[in-house]
């Protein structure tokens, strides 16, 4: 017997269960003032206990009065952040939309201001490269919109999202120091930053599948937060010969200090980072790192929103992509180097 499809949530279903009317429920939804906080938290979860996706983006397209999407950048001025916003901006154009890119991602407010501005624009969907940062932010823009959320294992099945695997991306650089010979290896926290949680974990992971101490000092996605840690495993006793950074900003702070203290790298202090910004390949820095898959990540990012813009109700997808360890003279040969200095001081 054929079964008859489920009626689709409306914006009318919402307000009825949150007990409001259709007008407060839909300023609600869109993120606008003159919402009371206790109303506005009964209707989102309401939306959220109805599994509501608003869809208007879907049908502007459908009619074709729209084909272009937002990007929101946190942090331009992140070299990483920059090559991908220009990798995902390809990718966007080559399947034939326009872009409207905003580099307001500094903090929330920030980021949903940006993102109404977007709305405004009647956008059909967003690329949010790691802003907002609530999770409950987030899940509210993409019941307004289509969205996809990059770079960012994000801990809610209801929205899009597409990162690297930070974990197993931390797992292999750690043991690339044990097969170099490290003992005494220390990570720099990336705090609040895209991935960093998983990349402490898989790090400390690998430090203590291996018996040793996994040593973390707290940082961020810096220069100066970087050079800021660095200083403080310096004062480690007995000093650690190895610093992995949660990114490769945070790396030429080690860099730096490392360089001002008069310590060699890889000779006295080994040194990597992660994302394979596009400097860090150069002779100059030849920094070790977890290389993301840009062009991987951005083609993948286009293709899912796209097909969020069209299908809104179906289940939302997480992707993990795997990094690539990209090996340079930051850590090669550590080892040997520090044995023929401490011989030559000899």
């Amino acid at each position: 017997m054929r079964k008859d499809k489920p009626a689709k949530t409306t914006l009318g279903n919402v307000a009825e269960r949150a007990g409001v009317s259709r007008a407060l429920a839909s300023l609600a939804l869109r993120g606008k003032p003159g919402v009371l906080p206790e109303k506005r938290q009964r209707i989102l979860q309401a939306a959220a206990d109805l599994n509501y996706v608003a869809n208007s983006a879907a049908r502007t397209l459908a009619s074709g009065e729209s084909k272009t999407i937002g990007i929101l950048v946190s942090n331009i001025l992140n070299p990483f952040q920059a090559a991908l916003c220009k990798a995902i901006d390809a990718a966007a154009r080559a399947e034939g939309y326009e872009v409207l890119l905003s580099i307001n991602g500094g903090s929330d407010e920030e980021a949903e201001h940006a993102i109404s501005n977007l709305v405004a624009q009647r956008v059909a969907g967003l690329v949010l490269i790691d802003a907002p940062q609530s999770v409950g932010t987030i899940e509210r823009i993409s019941w307004q919109v289509p969205t996809i959320y990059v770079g960012r294992y994000l801990p809610t099945d209801k929205v899009d999202c597409i990162s690297n695997d930070d974990y197993m991306g931390a797992t292999n650089l750690a043991r690339h120091f044990l097969e170099l010979g490290h003992k005494r290896i220390v990570h720099l926290d990336g705090g609040n930053g895209a991935g960093a949680v998983r990349r402490r974990e898989g790090f400390v992971s690998a430090i203590r599948a291996a018996r040793l101490e996994a040593q973390t000092i707290p940082a961020g996605y810096s220069i100066d937060t970087g050079a800021a840690a660095a200083r403080e495993a310096l004062k480690l006793s007995p000093r650690p010969t190895a610093i992995f950074a949660a990114n490769d900003f945070a790396a030429l702070g080690v860099l730096n200090t490392l360089m001002i203290s008069g310590l060699s790298v890889p000779g006295d202090i080994a040194v990597a980072g992660y994302d394979d910004m596009p400097q860090a390949g150069t002779e100059t820095i030849s920094l070790t790192t977890m290389r993301q898959p840009m062009d991987r990540i951005a083609t993948q990012s286009i293709q899912t929103l796209s097909h969020r813009i069209k299908m809104p109700g179906e289940p939302a997808v997480r992707i993990l992509v795997s990094p690539i360890l990209m090996a340079r003279r930051s850590t090669l040969g550590s080892i040997a180097d520090g044995k023929a200095a401490s011989a030559a001081a000899e």
